[in-house]
């Protein structure tokens, strides 16, 4: 898949402390695609999709809550629906977005923690 990307966007970053311990891990993708038919400069055989990862990644100590933005433009490939995507495409997709989470992860948690920062790993192989 062809794909011009625009830079990241962190909307939101969080670290605090873990005060509940009846939290949960929870990340969800938003896969939405823009109607561009009536752009007459934007090429038809092409779709624009905006991509967010929202998250809460709960560890004993602390939370981590946060959502990371993108835009993007798939070449030759008329997306109407996230449907219109298959599993290894979404990956392809999303994965710069949690290479960030995983970056600001780590960053944050070496300050944070006065540490080694913690290492997210979203790789499912």
């Amino acid at each position: 898949m062809n794909i011009m990307r625009q830079q990241e966007v962190v909307e939101a970053f969080h670290y605090d402390i873990n005060n509940q311990s009846d939290t949960e891990t929870d990340i969800q993708v938003e896969i939405n695609p823009f109607d561009m038919s009536k752009e007459e400069e934007f090429p038809k055989e092409n779709s624009l999709v905006g991509l967010r990862v929202i998250y809460q990644i709960v560890f004993e100590e602390f939370v981590l809550t946060g959502a990371i933005r993108q835009l993007v433009t798939v070449v030759d490939k008329n997306i109407q629906a996230a449907e219109d995507l298959n599993k290894e495409e979404i990956d392809e997709l999303v994965r710069p977005l949690f290479a960030m989470i995983e970056r600001l992860t780590y960053e944050v948690t070496e300050i944070a923690l006065d540490q080694p920062g913690v290492q997210l790993n979203f790789n499912q192989e």
